[in-house]
């Protein structure tokens, strides 16, 4: 009996690891989608030279929340450093954004905090 028990939390575990594995996988896609959707509003936005400071936040409004990848990170960057000489005040606010979302996380990484958790092993 103990046999099947323990076979039944394996194939749960299994279960429950090809699940996570299956949304990873499509977060990878909606990163990997989001990344080229902004490489390609970010581009127009210099290419055109555009001054409108609402068009350039909203863009920077949305990219926030995927700035945790690295290649939408370097597009927000690159946007910021774009938008100070229009708007420094706005690109400070950015940045300081980016920080508050984004810095927490990164520290508690590099301390080893979520290798070393019990809670996230």
């Amino acid at each position: 009996m103990e046999d099947y028990t323990m076979s039944n939390q394996d194939e749960q575990h299994r279960a429950l690891t090809d699940d996570i594995r299956e949304i990873a996988k499509e977060l990878q896609a909606i990163y990997s989608q989001a990344e080229s959707i902004y490489a390609s509003a970010v581009n127009d936005i210099i290419s055109r030279k555009s001054k409108k400071e609402k068009e350039i936040e909203i863009l920077l409004d949305y990219m926030l929340d995927f700035a945790g990848d690295e290649k939408i990170l370097a597009l927000y960057r690159k946007l910021c450093r774009y938008y100070f000489d229009i708007n420094p005040q706005a690109t400070t606010e950015y940045i300081q954004l980016y920080k508050e979302m984004y810095d927490e996380d990164e520290k508690l990484f590099k301390s080893g905090y979520f290798r070393d958790n019990p809670i996230t092993k």
